[in-house]
C-alpha cells in the first residue's frame, strides 16, 4: 500500500488551486485547448462519480486495485477500493489537510496520519487532483485522435512536478517516465484517462523500477453527492460528527 501512496506523489502538485477558466473557446484541433477546457469543465461540475482500476508491479507479485469515488465541488472526496488479498479501504478527504480511513478491526474512523497513509485520497484516486496537474503541464500534449490527448512526462518534467512533494533525491528522474491519455466527451468534460508510469527509486537495495498502470472512467455527472460505506454485514457505516462538520465547512467554500 505504501508503494501506491508513493506513486500518488507524482500527481499531487497544484491541488488546492481553483480551476482557471480558459480565455478562448475550445479548439478541437489544439490539444492544449482541449485539456484546458476539459480540466475546467470537469472541475466545475457539482459532483461526479468514477470507477478505477490499477496495477502496481515491482519485483513481487503485482498488486491490483479496483474501486470508485464520488467527488463533490469544491473539494470533498469519497473513495472506496479493494486491493489484492482483499485489503479494503474506505476514505473520506476534505481538501488538502483532512482525511479519514475506516479501521475495520477497531470499527472506527481514524485520520490518515494515524493510519500511516497521509496520501490517502490523493494522486490517481483523486481525478480533480489529476486535472489540476494536467491543466498546468500541457507542454507535451499531443492530439492522437479527435477528443483524445496524450501527455507525457520524463526526466526533468517529472522532477518539476514532484519536487515539492517527493523526498529529496527519492527518484532517478532520468530513468523515470509517465504517460497520461485523456478522453473527453461531447461536452468537453473528462470521460476517461489512463496512466502508465515507470519510476526508478534511489532507495538503497531497490533495483527494480516501479511500474504502474491505471484506468479511471467517469460514470456519472451531477448525481450522487456522497458515497455510502457498508460493513461486512451490509450495514451503513456512519461518519463522525467531526467528519460531517469538516464536509459542511468545505462545501460552503466558494
Amino acid at each position: 500500500m505504501k508503494s501506491l501512496t508513493l506513486f500518488s506523489l507524482f500527481l499531487m502538485a497544484c491541488q488546492g488551486e481553483p480551476p482557471a477558466k480558459p480565455s478562448t473557446d475550445v479548439d478541437p484541433k489544439d490539444p492544449k485547448s482541449i485539456l484546458e477546457h476539459a480540466a475546467y469543465n470537469t472541475r466545475t461540475q457539482g459532483s461526479y462519480e468514477t470507477k478505477f482500476g490499477a496495477t502496481l508491479t515491482t519485483s513481487g507479485a503485482p498488486l491490483n486495485y479496483d474501486g470508485g469515488c464520488v467527488w463533490v465541488k469544491p473539494g470533498v472526496l469519497y473513495v472506496h477500493y479493494t486491493a489484492s488479498g482483499g485489503d479494503e479501504k474506505m476514505i473520506v478527504r476534505t481538501g488538502l489537510k483532512d482525511a479519514w480511513i475506516f479501521h475495520p478491526l477497531a470499527n472506527l474512523w481514524a485520520t490518515s496520519d494515524e493510519m500511516g497513509m497521509p496520501g490517502a485520497g490523493r494522486g490517481i484516486q483523486n481525478p480533480d487532483e489529476v486535472l489540476s496537474v494536467v491543466a498546468r503541464h500541457t507542454g507535451t500534449a499531443k492530439l492522437i485522435n479527435p477528443g483524445v490527448v496524450e501527455l507525457t512526462f520524463a526526466g526533468d518534467d517529472i522532477e518539476k512536478i514532484m519536487k515539492e512533494q517527493a523526498s529529496k533525491d527519492a527518484f532517478d528522474w532520468k530513468e523515470s517516465t509517465a504517460r497520461l491519455v485523456l478522453t473527453v466527451d461531447a461536452e468537453n468534460r473528462l470521460q476517461k484517462f489512463t496512466c502508465e508510469a515507470t519510476l526508478k527509486s534511489t532507495a538503497p537495495g531497490v533495483k527494480e523500477k516501479i511500474r504502474y498502470t491505471a484506468t479511471v472512467t467517469l460514470v456519472a455527472y451531477n448525481g450522487a453527492r456522497e458515497l455510502k460505506f457498508l460493513d461486512d454485514k451490509k450495514r451503513e457505516i456512519p461518519l463522525t460528527k467531526d467528519m460531517k462538520a469538516k464536509i459542511e465547512t468545505v462545501l460552503k467554500e466558494k
